[in-house]
C-alpha cells in the first residue's frame, strides 16, 4: 500500500497550508467540535488532531501486536502540512506523532494502540511507533536541539512503556526499514546525539566565552575548517547541548580537540569557553 505522498503533493499541500495557516482538525468524540486544544491521551505533551480513518488500521496494541521498535522520519514538508495532510482521506498514509522544527512540539494522529501506515512494510507497520519530524533531508537547519530533546522524550517514554531496547537496533531510520525506498530521516540526522538523549544523557552545560578579541568566531560544524556562521561576544554564556570531537584549538582555557555546540549547527571550541570542567561536561550528551 502507498505509505506516503509524492513529493510534490506533500510540497504543495505545505505551501497551501503556509498561506492559510489552518490545518483541519477533526474532532474525536467527546472533544471540542473543532478538536482545538484537545490533548492525547497516550503522551501528554502532544497535542491530537486524529488522522482520517483512512489511513490507519484500528488495533488494539500490545495484546494484538507487540511494539518493539520506534521508527524515526523526516516528513519532507512542514509540520502543518504533515499534520494536514495525514487527515487528508487520499492520503492513504500516515505517523503516530509528528514534532515541530523551531520549539519541539509534538501532534500526535494516530493512537499507539493502532497501526500507522508509516514504514512500507507491514510487518514493521504492526510493531512499531512511527514518529515524523519538520523538515527536509537534505538541509540540518531543521534538525534543532529543541526538536531532538522533545522527540527522544517521547521515544524514551515509549521504551519504558512498551519494553523496546534503547539502541539502534530497536531505534531505527525509515531507510533501514526492510524494502524501504526512503532515504529518512537522512545523513544529517546524529544517531549519536539522539541515543544518548533516549537514554537519558540530557544536561546541558554552559560556560563563558573568553577570547582576546571583541568576538569568538561560531563555526557550522566542530572544527576550524567549517564555514563561519557567526560570532558571540567575549565575555557571553553559552548553553552546550552537545560536545564534539574536531581540531585540535589553543585558546585561553588550554589546547583542546573538543567542541561546543552551542545551537543549530553552531559550534565553538572549548579551548574559549569556561565551563568549569577540563574537556567533557557531566551528562551532557556528545554530538
Amino acid at each position: 500500500m502507498p505509505v506516503r505522498p509524492s513529493y510534490r503533493r506533500r510540497l504543495l499541500l505545505a505551501l497551501t497550508t503556509a498561506l492559510t495557516g489552518v490545518v483541519a482538525v477533526a474532532a474525536p468524540a467527546g472533544a471540542d467540535p473543532a478538536g482545538v486544544g484537545t490533548l492525547s491521551t497516550d503522551y501528554g505533551p502532544a497535542a491530537w488532531a486524529p488522522a482520517s480513518t483512512s489511513n490507519y488500521t484500528v488495533a488494539s496494541r500490545p495484546a494484538s501486536h507487540s511494539v518493539t521498535r520506534v521508527v524515526i522520519h523526516t516528513a519532507q514538508g512542514s509540520y502543518a502540512g504533515t499534520i494536514g495532510w495525514f487527515q487528508n482521506p487520499a492520503a492513504q498514509a500516515s505517523a503516530h506523532y509528528t514534532f515541530r522544527s523551531s520549539d519541539g512540539a509534538v501532534t500526535q494522529s494516530v493512537r499507539e494502540k493502532d497501526i500507522a501506515w508509516h514504514a512500507g512494510n507491514w510487518t514493521y507497520n504492526t510493531q512499531s511507533i512511527g514518529i515524523e519530524h519538520e523538515g527536509y533531508v537534505d538541509n540540518a537547519a531543521w534538525l534543532t536541539d529543541a526538536m531532538y530533546r522533545a522527540s527522544a522524550a517521547l521515544t524514551r517514554s515509549l521504551a519504558t512503556r512498551y519494553g523496546i531496547p534503547k539502541n539502534r537496533a530497536h531505534i531505527i531510520g525509515h531507510n533501514e526499514v526492510p524494502g524501504a525506498t526512503h532515504t529518512d530521516p537522512g545523513p544529517n540526522w546524529n544517531w549519536t546525539y539522539y541515543l544518548q538523549l533516549v537514554n537519558g544523557i540530557t544536561g546541558i552545560g554552559s560556560g563563558m566565552v573568553s577570547t582576546s578579541a571583541s568576538t569568538l568566531n561560531v563555526r557550522s560544524g566542530p572544527g576550524a575548517s567549517f564555514p563561519v556562521v557567526g560570532s558571540v561576544a567575549d565575555g557571553t554564556t553559552v548553553a552546550v547541548y552537545c560536545q564534539a570531537v574536531g581540531s585540535t584549538v589553543t585558546g585561553p582555557y588550554g589546547t583542546t580537540s573538543v567542541w561546543n555546540r552551542i545551537g543549530t549547527n553552531r559550534y565553538v571550541s572549548d579551548a574559549y569557553v569556561l565551563t568549569g570542567y577540563d574537556g567533557y561536561i557531566p551528562n551532557v550528551p556528545r554530538c
